[in-house]
């Protein structure tokens, strides 16, 4: 296990690897101390498939929207991350199978400089896709108008899209490492935090 401030990273064996994929596929029990994690968010060859957690099991994306999102599998997944407030769980593939690793924040002392900071991305989305039932399962599906989709883990309404407004947003956390010699701070790890909607309904109102 290494140590930067504010976290510590921990190695996953391949055997625990497929530990977890076994569990997020329905086909296993929850293992130890992944309590903290509530959303998911998968990488495979044939698309992008989101996760929440119900409990100690997982509602995925590829049961409410099958003709989007891939299901998750040893066969097809490239990278996945299982993630909530306390830290983050990320599995990749690679050339002697599949890796990973156990991020968790820890509590202490930080010089401002190096404190950990959380950046919040706007994630793809500025309208829901219309003619199905949308959202369905806790998921909305949501598009471009260039006709690019995906399926959120976030109940949407046609409000939260009023004036072309992208209200999805991400919560990434950045950890940093200062070099001793040079004084330099750079980013030495980013996780996932959180999954979320700006309410945007009562700024249209207001305008209106």
């Amino acid at each position: 296990m290494s140590r930067l401030k504010g976290c510590t990273i921990e190695p996953l064996s391949p055997e625990a690897c497929e530990q977890i994929l076994g569990w997020v596929a329905g086909g296993a029990q929850m293992p130890e101390s992944h309590d903290g994690l509530r959303w998911l968010l998968a990488h495979c060859y044939d698309g992008v498939t989101w996760g929440k957690r119900e409990n100690s099991h997982w509602r995925l994306s590829s049961t409410s929207f099958p003709d989007l999102c891939p299901i998750v599998s040893k066969d097809n997944l490239l990278e996945m991350r299982l993630f909530g407030e306390e830290g983050e769980i990320m599995i990749w593939r690679s050339e002697k199978g599949f890796l990973g690793r156990r991020l968790a924040d820890q509590q202490e002392q930080i010089d401002e400089a190096i404190r950990p900071e959380d950046e919040i991305r706007i994630l793809l989305g500025d309208r829901l896709v219309p003619d199905l039932p949308n959202p369905r399962d806790g998921f909305s599906r949501v598009a471009t108008a260039g006709g690019t989709q995906q399926a959120v883990p976030v109940e949407c309404t046609k409000d939260d899209f009023c004036g072309g407004r992208w209200p999805l947003c991400l919560t990434v956390r950045h950890y940093f490492e200062e070099n001793p010699e040079t004084g330099a701070v750079r980013v030495a790890a980013t996780r996932l935090v959180n999954v979320f909607k700006v309410d945007v309904s009562r700024r249209c109102t207001d305008a209106s």
